[in-house]
């Protein structure tokens, strides 16, 4: 039988999971985070557009990191 999990070791395996899925997420091509985001009725009408609007996103998160010294 094995130990209970900790609330310590559910929280570091929960944040492991989070960062893994960010990681993944932003090694996607804005084409590939577009296909992979449309479904028929999609507010943004089309693949071309949401993979507009990922670009647009992407370029603004980089525009508020902080610039290296």
């Amino acid at each position: 039988m094995s130990a209970p999990v900790t609330r310590t070791a559910a929280v570091q395996a929960a944040a492991r999971a989070l960062v893994d899925a960010v990681a993944e997420r932003a090694a996607r091509t804005p084409r590939q985070a577009a296909e992979a985001a449309y479904y028929p009725g999609h507010p943004l009408g089309s693949v071309a557009e949401i993979e507009a609007a990922v670009i647009r996103r992407r370029a603004a998160d980089t525009a508020e990191l902080p610039q290296a010294a």
